[in-house]
């Protein structure tokens, strides 16, 4: 097997898309429990109550940016902002780490 074939087979991962990996996987803790909110899951559940202990430590410096009246809302927007600044971050860390 040539190089080039076994290049196109085994595409090696740039260490910026490992960092970005890890930032969609904090967002994905964070957009669940916006989910499981809007679901009104059951908060006595374990896996409910370890993913909000979680997004509610990801989302410290986001939790009442915005103050609505509605507790939905609340969540929405201010772990939303926070699952969006994870993302960000991320895209731009996998961007300068891959052109280092």
């Amino acid at each position: 097997m040539s190089t080039e074939t076994r290049t196109r087979f085994y595409h090696r991962r740039a260490p910026g898309d490992l960092v970005f990996l890890a930032t969609v996987i904090l967002a994905v803790i964070i957009v669940a429990h916006i989910v499981f909110v809007l679901l009104n899951a059951n908060g006595g559940n374990d896996i409910v109550s370890t993913d909000g202990d979680w997004a509610s430590w990801l989302a410290t410096w986001f939790l009442n940016l915005f103050t609505p009246s509605s507790h939905d809302l609340n969540v929405v927007l201010n772990y939303g902002i926070a699952a969006l600044f994870y993302l960000v971050v991320g895209a731009i860390l996998r961007r300068v780490i891959n052109d280092l």
